[in-house]
């Protein structure tokens, strides 16, 4: 794993800045302490800070073709180079390296911007062609490796890492007052846009092509086209035990690929179906040498701890379990804070970095569970998104008079499940477009509450929330869904997963120079789910209907069928107790007042009612705590020189 940079005139002159790449490659050191190196041309700079996984003795970058006309940087990990390699052997191309990134150069001298179909794994590339004087900039399928990007009058800065496009002189820091309105109601920021007016990001499954002056980004691949639309015909002639069976052989398949390595490896291990299944592949292949991880917390509702040791014990794992009390997750919470370059509002990025930072004592690459839920049907909004098709069979009547009244006797509660919050979101909205009413029922604040937060000197949408549906017609382009179900899926995938799942585990696993992997997420295994019809994955009430079919083979049943959890914090009580003198500080009124963002009284009178036991706020407090702590270090005037 690594981090890239690089500086590119757009006109081929020479660059007026061509020194600060060497500033931009040192504050990502984080991602690659191991190696460092640079590539210079009057008119581009490239660099790299190297995490040194394959090939570590010769696998340094830039990495050069034969004749030296073509350059690489990238970060990530191709798992099928060895595969590649034979080819091009085979073609007649000679290597100077056994690493994998040097399998992208020559590919490229195969197909061109092309090539980016062959390859199989995680990855940002910066290819610089100096025979075409063409930049190509790219991402993987997932979004798993991140890349941003600022274009000048005539240059284009690019980075892993918002922070290192700061030491290049003339980006502006003004908010994307939209982007901002957005992160209030997603938790996350949508792609393309960032935190800030002058930075994108380029969106999985993208290319960037600069040549001739000129900047084209287009998909390279796009999962829609293996989603079942409904003029496709029926493949209910195929057996269900003929899905089960390709299903767990791709899964074995995918975990294999992501054993490749020089270094140990590990995983995270939750006692869920997905780092569960896992664990039982990596045993069955590497058996006695696996390390799991795992975390516990002293909140009864919330540790998992006694269904990650009973997998631990089942297949012999070296086990490692952390304990996330209130006193170190609290000084995670900070220093993430200085760390993140956007807020992120998923409080899974604090146990997220304490156990990377606590597995980087024993290795240097861990796989983890992330994608399963928006490929096969995780959520508990997707049996939402069934009851909502009987709910609104009631008539109107009823609905106003019986459920409006239950929805005044719903618990509070500071449970990992707070049933009350999600049945109080389900009977508000769910006569809602279901695109809009499923990111509601998912979403930080309702719409609603995105209108009152506000204050009367915003200058961002009026109202706040006229723009929050607009991600969705972007991403729901083209893509036709044999059912609700399946677009709510396609949705998450594609935002949820991209935007915010797979930011926060890069941020929090690169904070400790931590290779993360994510075997759901090869691509061959994407497409294979994007095919399957919509009831194998969530057969009436039943979530991952067809993955808990696939690995019973593997797991206890108590595993496979146990409630879904995920990995959740508990932030509604720590807020009212532990949290609480640093929640009232940081949400002053003093405070809010002088930043001018918020509507004061709306933003305390949410503290007061979650303090008091009166309502659920902890989606809408938490999303504010987080912007404000990455405000008072990241935003205008905040200090910007943390690692």
């Amino acid at each position: 794993m690594c981090g890239i940079c690089g500086i590119f005139s757009l006109r081929l002159e020479p660059l007026t800045h061509g020194d600060r790449i060497d500033r931009m490659s040192a504050r990502l050191w984080h991602r690659g302490p191991d190696s460092d190196g640079t590539f210079h041309l009057p008119h581009v700079a490239l660099a790299i800070r190297r995490l040194s996984i394959i090939d570590l003795q010769t696998g340094n970058q830039p990495l050069s073709n034969e004749a030296g006309d073509i350059t690489l940087v990238f970060n990530g990990e191709i798992y099928n180079y060895r595969e590649l390699r034979t080819e091009l052997v085979k073609r007649g191309h000679h290597f100077k390296t056994l690493s994998d990134g040097e399998v992208i150069v020559h590919q490229y001298e195969e197909q061109g911007p092309h090539c980016l179909r062959e390859l199989n794994g995680m990855f940002a590339i910066a290819l610089w062609d100096d025979r075409a004087k063409r930049l190509l900039l790219a991402r993987d399928r997932a979004g798993e490796k991140p890349l941003y990007y600022w274009r000048g009058d005539q240059t284009l800065v690019f980075a892993s890492e918002i922070k290192s496009l700061f030491e290049y002189p003339g980006i502006g820091r003004t908010m994307d007052p939209t982007a901002l309105a957005q992160y209030f109601f997603y938790g996350h920021f949508p792609s393309p846009r960032s935190a800030y007016a002058e930075i994108k990001k380029l969106p999985a499954a993208h290319r960037m092509v600069v040549e001739g002056g000129n900047i084209r980004i287009d998909a390279y691949w796009r999962p829609q086209d293996y989603l079942r639309s409904p003029e496709q015909p029926p493949v209910t002639r195929r057996q269900e035990r003929e899905w089960v069976e390709e299903l767990a052989a791709r899964l074995r398949q995918a975990a294999e690929s992501r054993l490749v390595s020089d270094v140990p490896l590990g995983v995270f291990l939750s006692g869920g179906i997905d780092s569960s299944t896992i664990v039982a592949i990596m045993s069955e292949l590497t058996p006695g040498n696996v390390n799991t991880f795992s975390v516990h917390f002293p909140e009864k509702t919330f540790t998992e701890e006694p269904y990650s040791t009973l997998v631990a014990k089942r297949f012999r794992t070296r086990h490692h379990v952390l304990t996330a009390d209130k006193s170190n997750m609290h000084q995670a919470l900070l220093t993430l804070a200085d760390h993140l370059d956007e807020p992120v509002a998923d409080p899974a990025v604090i146990p997220t970095y304490m156990i990377s930072r606590f597995a980087r004592e024993h290795i240097k690459v861990a796989l983890s569970g992330e994608g399963s839920d928006e490929l096969f049907g995780g959520y508990p909004t997707y049996i939402g998104a069934r009851l909502a098709e009987y709910y609104l069979r009631i008539p109107g009547v009823l609905r106003r008079q019986v459920f409006a009244r239950l929805r005044r006797f719903l618990p509070v509660s500071s449970t990992a499940v707070p049933v009350g919050l999600f049945l109080r979101r389900f009977l508000s909205h769910a006569e809602k477009n279901p695109a809009e009413r499923h990111h509601i029922w998912f979403g930080m604040l309702a719409p609603t509450e995105l209108d009152q937060l506000f204050s009367p000197d915003w200058t961002g949408p009026q109202p706040p929330s006229r723009e929050i549906f607009s991600p969705l017609a972007r991403v729901l382009e083209g893509a036709r869904c044999d059912e609700t179900v399946s677009e709510m899926l396609y949705l998450d995938f594609r935002m949820y997963l991209e935007d915010n799942l797979l930011v926060k585990i890069d941020r929090a696993s690169m904070a400790c120079s931590l290779e993360l992997r994510t075997p759901y997420l090869d691509h061959r295994l994407i497409e294979f789910a994007e095919g399957l019809p919509g009831n194998l994955k969530v057969r009436r009430f039943q979530l991952k209907y067809i993955l808990k079919k696939a690995v019973e083979r593997w797991l206890p049943h108590e595993i496979v069928y146990r409630q879904k959890r995920g990995f959740s914090v508990p932030i509604a009580s720590w807020m009212r107790n532990e949290l609480r003198p640093l929640l009232d500080e940081t949400l002053s009124e003093k405070k809010l007042r002088q930043d001018g963002f918020f509507n004061v009284a709306f933003v305390r009178r949410l503290l007061r009612e979650h303090w008091a036991g009166k309502a659920d706020h902890r989606k809408a407090l938490w999303t504010l705590f987080c912007f404000q702590l990455w405000y008072d270090r990241w935003g205008s005037g905040g200090r910007t020189t943390q690692a």
